[in-house]
């Protein structure tokens, strides 16, 4: 992600930087999946996302020169991919506003998510869609199906789930912190905070520029 975020603002030349950001993404999407099936308070999670979302908005429309909100941060795709988790009603109400609110990655971010909740389920069903869905966006954005790159990524955590679990972590899995809260937060205020690095960035370059 950063490394796309940095291609994206200091080195629009190199292409490749895009291409590595590609990956980012689809990981996310999978880690959403796996923190609604950690999580009795989809509500809060729902609300903490959407908090943050909220708190990423002035820096993402800085950072990559969009209006305010013309085009919505990545954590809004990401909260309201949540509520797409829950039942088929809240899916086809995320997919719309996705679409007309503008969010980072549009309809197709919120369909990727779900479909890695196919994936998690079903692994053989949920590898048709995503690469579908990768095939189709190409017609919109040639460079996103690079982000296919992440899946076997993906399927070596997911093989690697039920071994955690069988060294006496199924009792109370759902509720168990393995890690500390602070680090979980971490990654939380990460998206604002590098954008606003690059941000300071950028407008130094451009300080120095016109000197």
């Amino acid at each position: 992600m950063t490394i796309d975020h940095i291609g994206a603002v200091l080195f629009p030349q190199y292409d490749f930087l895009r291409v590595i950001g590609r990956l980012s993404f689809p990981l996310y999407c999978y880690l959403i999946v796996l923190g609604v099936d950690s999580t009795r308070q989809i509500r809060n999670y729902f609300l903490r996302l959407f908090f943050f979302a909220c708190v990423s908005q002035v820096p993402f429309y800085l950072a990559l020169e969009r209006s305010p909100f013309g085009s919505l941060n990545i954590f809004f795709t990401l909260a309201f991919g949540v509520l797409s988790t829950v039942n088929p009603v809240l899916m086809i109400a995320s997919l719309g506003l996705s679409y007309f609110m503008n969010f980072d990655y549009g309809p197709y971010g919120i369909a990727l998510i779900a479909a890695m909740r196919i994936l998690k389920d079903h692994t053989r069903n949920g590898l048709i869609v995503v690469v579908l869905l990768n095939t189709i966006i190409a017609f919109e954005s040639p460079i996103q199906p690079f982000s296919l790159l992440a899946v076997p990524l993906i399927l070596l955590y997911k093989n690697g789930l039920p071994r955690v679990r069988q060294e006496g972590l199924d009792e109370g899995y759902r509720d168990q912190n393995t890690y500390p809260s602070w680090r979980k937060y971490f990654f939380y205020v990460y998206y604002p905070l590098h954008l606003t690095i690059i941000y300071a960035v950028k407008s130094l370059i451009l300080t120095h520029s016109y000197l």
